[in-house]
């Protein structure tokens, strides 16, 4: 929903109560995953966006229409956290600020668009879950290392796979809560900090850099079909 030169998006009214941390990390990290997938007007949804760079570049390499599809997909969301940053943070019924929510909307359907060009089925719940991993970058190795998992190669979409339930579940709860932390504290701290009318520049140009390298590590992490 627009109002103005606000964004707002509406999550489901769930994060009150006795409802655990890890509950409400999880249904926020599959909501931005469905919208997504799912698409929010006016984007289309991520298969769209891999559908139209095969139409453009019928001949390239599955890596070079992703990184195609990252150079302008950090243009467009330039120009959405211009938006919301001119609006300053949106209190939703999560209390995540829109910029934010946007900006974890748009991360996530490149990251899907990204998995698709490479072959990968968006349908298993793991290929799912690596794709609100990438929006982590450096976080998940750490996450990883912490589990005990050794990393003597890069990450790859294979890897996860393999990984077993045990420490897959592992290192995705603890993605979860680091997750609901920056979505809240993280987030509304920093961003009420940016001044109303600098604060859409400011925003547009951090949201730019930050997609261009989640697009870049869901290039490392999907470049090999699982």
């Amino acid at each position: 929903m627009e109002t103005g030169n606000q964004l707002m998006f509406l999550v489901p009214t769930i994060f009150g109560g006795v409802v655990m941390k890890e509950s409400k990390s999880t249904i926020l990290m599959n909501w931005i995953l469905d919208q997504a997938l799912a698409g929010v007007p006016p984007f289309a949804p991520a298969s769209a966006l891999a559908e139209d760079m095969r139409r453009r570049l019928p001949d390239a390499s599955p890596h070079a229409q992703a990184s195609k599809l990252i150079l302008r997909e950090s243009v467009k969301n330039f120009s959405t956290g211009f938006v919301t940053g001119l609006g300053g943070p949106v209190t939703l019924p999560l209390a995540v600020p829109s910029a934010i929510l946007s900006s974890w909307l748009l991360q996530a359907r490149l990251v899907a668009a990204i998995a698709l060009l490479h072959g990968h089925d968006l349908k298993d719940p793991r290929i799912r879950s690596l794709v609100l991993w990438a929006l982590f970058g450096d976080t998940v190795k750490e996450v990883l290392k912490s589990t005990g998992v050794p990393l003597t190669n890069r990450l790859t979409a294979r890897f996860v796979i393999a990984l077993p339930a045990n420490v897959f579940m592992a290192v995705q709860r603890k993605l979860g809560l680091v997750f609901l932390e920056r979505s809240t504290r993280w987030g509304m701290n920093n961003l009420l900090k940016i001044v109303p009318v600098a604060g859409g520049a400011v925003a547009g140009t951090l949201d730019a850099v930050v997609l261009r390298r989640v697009g870049n590590t869901a290039v490392e992490w999907f470049e090999e079909p699982s």
